[in-house]
């Protein structure tokens, strides 16, 4: 609610100057112009180089990338998907002034592209706004025609490509203020994108690790404060963690007091933990590096100083920030949140683009691990949950929460609402995988 709140006071004067909030959404497919496979090629790698240069120059770091042309980011696509049985497809999306430029590589045949046009930027971009606003809302309601409007503009012009190969996981590498956009929840008029797809978000092709990775044999390292010195509160941590680890997850619990970067990094020498998940604050902020940060009991770790963990030695497959926050719409705040995986040096990042309260982070964490142990893609395993929270499958029922496994029993202090309708948006859409998908 109190995020709610934040985000009303925060975005609703720029957006009421681009958008009529008295007017309804006219649901239309804007016309559009395809791209030949020369000019595919051509924004593919001038994107990939561009956006590489930006996050160089955000972290200040030297990211030495393979500089994949688009034909063999084509090949190492088709390779992952013999590998995996997943079928993966990506999706570049840039917008400009007049339009927005589309392309879409499935990795069994050469890219397409389109420019939709009449999608200013500014109009485009404030409707990205006021989805966030919407969908991170719990109260609002009002968030499907505009799911709707973006789902035309940004995923219907390759729709009948996506459907024609078979696709089943979205790759999505896209340009500022629509790094943080809540893709799950799109609407196509039937059904959110999350119910047809598995998405990850990355910074670009070149900039991701790419390999699946066999997690059936992996512990983790499960860690976090339900109280901290200079922060709120988060009453639900020890039962969030208890509900991971031991089961599904065997691994390590450290808790409260002793949830420190220290002690992080003694575990991490002690047992090399492909899984590390942190229940605790973590902000994205405008301004550089340092301005955003991972809030231990007693301390704080900002995003440039996180290289120094050297969690791609041993690797960390999968790092879990379960109680993010980040500044919607923001460039800055979006580098860090979309480059969290890269900067970390993990292969997979996994959180969340608004704080979310302390039943619905539960929920989602408590199916996500589980379904996580089931079939092991990192993607795939937050698919179905999220599907599960849309459907309604996990619920709060009589002071407890229903999830796949059975009944979790909660207090009273995780139900800021009456009867939180777990299938609003607010509640799943906000976590998003970043980097590797499988």
């Amino acid at each position: 609610m109190l995020l709610g709140l934040f985000l009303l006071l925060g975005f609703v004067p720029w957006v009421k100057a681009q958008v009529n909030f008295s007017s309804p959404i006219v649901v239309s497919l804007q016309p559009s112009n395809a791209l030949n496979i020369q000019q595919v090629n051509e924004l593919t790698t001038d994107l990939e180089s561009k956006w590489a240069g930006i996050y160089e120059d955000y972290f200040q770091e030297d990211f030495s990338s393979l500089g994949l042309t688009t034909k063999e980011i084509g090949e190492k696509l088709a390779s992952l998907q013999q590998q995996t049985g997943q079928k993966a497809a990506i999706f570049w999306i840039n917008p400009q002034e007049k339009g927005v430029s589309i392309c879409l590589l499935t990795g069994d045949r050469p890219p397409v592209g389109v420019k939709v046009l009449n999608t200013a930027e500014q109009n485009l971009l404030a409707t990205v706004q006021l989805f966030s606003l919407q969908v991170s809302d719990p109260r609002n309601q009002n968030y499907r025609a505009t799911g709707k409007k973006l789902y035309d503009w940004l995923i219907a012009p390759l729709a009948d490509e996506l459907k024609a190969h078979g696709i089943d996981t979205l790759i999505f590498c896209v340009g500022p203020k629509l790094r943080s956009l809540p893709f799950a929840a799109l609407y196509d008029g039937e059904q959110f994108l999350a119910e047809k797809y598995a998405i990850t978000r990355i910074p670009g092709f070149n900039l991701t690790e790419w390999g699946p990775t066999d997690l059936s044999q992996a512990e983790i390292l499960a860690m976090g404060s339900s109280e901290f010195s200079d922060a709120e509160p988060l009453p639900g941590v020890a039962l969030e963690i208890a509900n991971i680890t031991p089961q599904p997850w065997p691994g390590v619990a450290i808790l409260n007091q002793q949830f420190t970067v220290k002690n992080l990094q003694a575990a991490r020498q002690q047992q090399p933990f492909a899984l590390v998940h942190l229940a605790t604050h973590a902000e994205f902020n405008t301004g550089s590096p340092a301005d955003s940060y991972i809030q231990f009991v007693n301390s704080r770790l900002n995003l440039k100083e996180i290289r120094n963990l050297q969690w791609q030695d041993p690797p960390v497959d999968l790092l879990v920030l379960s109680a993010c926050t980040t500044a919607l719409g923001n460039p800055q705040a979006e580098l860090g949140f979309v480059g969290l995986a890269l900067q970390s040096g993990v292969k997979s990042a996994l959180g969340s683009l608004w704080r979310v309260s302390d039943l619905g982070t539960m929920a989602l964490m408590s199916e996500f691990y589980w379904q996580l142990k089931a079939n092991s893609f990192k993607a795939k395993a937050l698919q179905e949950a999220q599907i599960k929270m849309i459907n309604g499958e996990i619920a709060l029922q009589g002071g407890e929460l229903q999830v796949s496994r059975g009944a979790i029993a909660v207090e009273d202090d995780f139900l800021t609402v009456g009867n939180p309708e777990l299938s609003h948006p607010y509640y799943w859409a906000s976590f998003s995988l970043i980097g590797n998908p499988f």
